[in-house]
């Protein structure tokens, strides 16, 4: 019989997945800001279940499956559902329930193709064994968190008002769907010693977020400005990197 600790990482692999499917529910009331919330709550797990299970050494393909479910659910569905509430509230108004119409109803569902190809990204990364040291694409908790902690920051600010319509979310979904399973290298945050050499540029990023982070402090801005802000940065470091590495070929 296996010791009560090697139940402990999918203990909370399950409890991400409570958390995603609470999201969805939030969500679908249009309450943004707690499904926000939630996701945050299942990105917070989804570390550590991992770390938990490297610790504690109770590594088993059962809970690598269990991982990518409920990543799906809470990386998934919940901000391909928060999205399609944006675009309902935005086309809502012009749905006359006739057939002129119709385009509009089902651009409505346009959203959901992040939730596609993160079904997509999940089903590669399980499978590719390039990524046990870093990462190819944009990894799913990161899109979910950019896309959740925009629209929190964004339901505070009127001022994004403009900028939130049916052509900048669609555009936004088609670059992260993109970015999900595009075999552009991004770094894995796993430290393996505390070596500068072989962490420069985890070390690097870290340091970028820290900047960041004091940034958002000192200008008393809100904490979803510092994740967006931060995923955006590591999107953007990541090409860097890739971009330097072409170079030095």
């Amino acid at each position: 019989m296996k010791p009560l600790a090697h139940y402990i990482p999918n203990s909370i692999t399950l409890l991400n997945l409570l958390f995603g499917c609470v999201a969805v529910i939030f969500a679908l009331r249009g309450w943004t800001s707690f499904a926000g919330y939630c996701i945050f709550m299942a990105a917070v797990c989804d570390f550590l279940d991992g770390l938990s299970a490297r610790l504690l050494k109770a590594y088993s393909d059962m809970g690598k499956q269990l991982d990518s479910l409920a990543d799906m659910v809470s990386f998934g569905v919940a901000p391909g559902v928060m999205l399609y509430q944006e675009m309902y509230r935005i086309l809502s108004p012009r749905i006359t329930m006739g057939f002129d119409t119709v385009g509009w109803e089902l651009l409505m569902f346009a959203p959901f193709m992040l939730t596609l190809f993160s079904a997509l990204r999940l089903a590669k990364f399980n499978i590719d064994v390039r990524q046990r040291e870093g990462f190819l694409g944009l990894p799913t908790p990161a899109c979910a968190l950019l896309v959740a902690a925009f629209l929190m920051y964004a339901r505070n600010h009127a001022a994004l008002d403009p900028f939130i319509n049916v052509w900048s979310i669609l555009g936004a979904v088609a670059a992260l769907s993109a970015l999900m399973v595009v075999n552009l290298p991004m770094p894995a945050m796993k430290f393996k010693g505390l070596a500068w050499a072989s962490n420069k540029s985890r070390y690097v990023f870290l340091l970028l977020c820290a900047a960041i982070l004091l940034f958002t402090l000192l200008t008393e801005e809100d904490f979803t400005l510092t994740i967006v802000l931060i995923i955006l940065s590591y999107m953007v470091y990541s090409l860097g990197l890739y971009v330097v590495t072409l170079f030095k070929k």
